[in-house]
């Protein structure tokens, strides 16, 4: 066992928990996850789970550093650590913005394709949106594999996993097979892209069984507004009820969902010298389904401005965002407005008439960039919900 210094606890799952963990040798953190003994599926094959993370060296896969067995009886796994977390620790029950959300689940695809073509293919078996780590280049990471199985080319594994993210058959005939991933995975997929209150309000465990049965669970019907209908269709083939009717594999869900699925956005900027304005205009969304957003930024003295945002909603609702003036130390996303590129904020720079406060715009706006190519418009909803497009 290394020389570890413990930190602070990360979390706490059905199998015990996990800590952040200093690597005094290496100097370096870790994710170190304690075991508890009871928890082991399989007592005769102490060391299953490391030996498989070991087997499975993948970019899209956490990476298991060391185990060893603690004097409590404990297995102790120590992980690499990655510092963004997990989907469920970012997001919570909000939903993940579209393309972000998108680059995820091909990551995991990624992972699933590698696992599921292994000589004796390992089931994972819990993919839900705690189980997905995020690392600083926001690379997707499949972990736990706690209830993972081997199991020989076109066999079975017994049935476990969280209930919500089971698919049908395994309920009936009580196996699991990669079929079975694919479903879990087009689960976290639809909780990702719509957030918890998209999902049907379900009071007891035979209820939510019969209606994944019956593939009312989740609704297939039921999307925000702003998911594009190729990614719904994608997302609904991923949770076919019949397993001969959803994707055959990973690599075939993820190609639909890397070519099929693209934000198309323009932009330009424009200024009024009479008036003393900088106007930003864009045009987002998928084929269809484009929205324009207008922000308008009026330089009233140095350090001082307006900024006055045309927002329209993802429930088709419109209406007009107005702070006047603002200070350089209150403008944050709640008066503001992600840009598509991150050259934007040199733009900002450029075509702001006041330089005191082109300077503050750049510093503020670029601490807001997000994703290349999708605008995020910041406030709230009708309902006041915040706002995700």
């Amino acid at each position: 066992m290394g020389d570890y210094r413990k930190i602070r606890e990360l979390g706490c799952g059905q199998f015990g928990k996990v800590w952040l963990e200093h690597d005094q040798a290496l100097n370096v953190e870790r994710a170190v996850k304690y075991v508890e003994p009871s928890r082991i599926i399989d007592p005769t094959d102490f060391y299953r789970e490391p030996r498989l993370l070991e087997e499975l060296r993948h970019e899209n896969i956490v990476r298991v550093v060391e185990a060893n067995r603690e004097n409590d009886g404990k297995l102790r796994i120590a992980m690499e650590y990655l510092p963004r977390g997990s989907v469920e620790d970012r997001w919570g029950e909000r939903p993940v913005p579209i393309m972000r959300a998108r680059g995820i689940i091909c990551d995991i695809c990624w992972a699933l394709e590698y696992a599921h073509s292994q000589k004796d293919v390992v089931i994972h078996r819990d993919i839900k949106p705690g189980n997905i780590l995020i690392s600083d280049n926001w690379t997707a990471k499949l972990s736990d594999f706690g209830l993972a199985m081997n199991i020989p080319e076109g066999g079975d594994v017994p049935f476990a996993g969280y209930l919500a993210h089971i698919a049908p058959e395994a309920y009936r005939t009580r196996k699991m097979n990669p079929l079975t991933d694919i479903y879990a995975l087009g689960v976290t997929a639809y909780r990702m892209l719509n957030g918890k209150k998209y999902l049907p309000e379900v009071i007891t465990r035979e209820a939510l069984i019969d209606q994944i049965i019956k593939g009312k669970y989740p609704d297939r019907k039921r999307y925000r507004p702003c998911v594009p209908d190729v990614m719904r269709k994608i997302v609904n083939k991923a949770m076919k009820v019949e397993p001969k009717e959803r994707y055959q594999s990973a690599s075939s869900f993820r190609n639909d969902l890397a070519t099929k699925v693209r934000l198309h956005c323009q932009w330009k900027w424009t200024t009024n010298k009479r008036l003393n304005t900088v106007t930003y205009t864009t045009w987002v969304g998928s084929i269809g389904r484009r929205k324009t957003i207008k922000v308008v930024v009026r330089c009233r003295k140095e350090n001082e401005f307006d900024i006055i945002t045309t927002k329209k909603f993802y429930s088709g609702y419109e209406r007009k965002v107005s702070k006047a003036p603002a200070s350089a130390s209150s403008l944050s996303t709640r008066s503001s407005v992600v840009t598509p590129s991150a050259s934007a904020a040199k733009e900002v720079t450029n075509l702001c008439l006041n330089t005191g406060c082109a300077q503050i715009l750049k510093n503020r706006l670029s601490s807001l960039f997000y994703i290349p190519h999708l605008v995020i418009a910041s406030g709230r909803g009708p309902r006041g919900d915040p706002i995700y497009l």
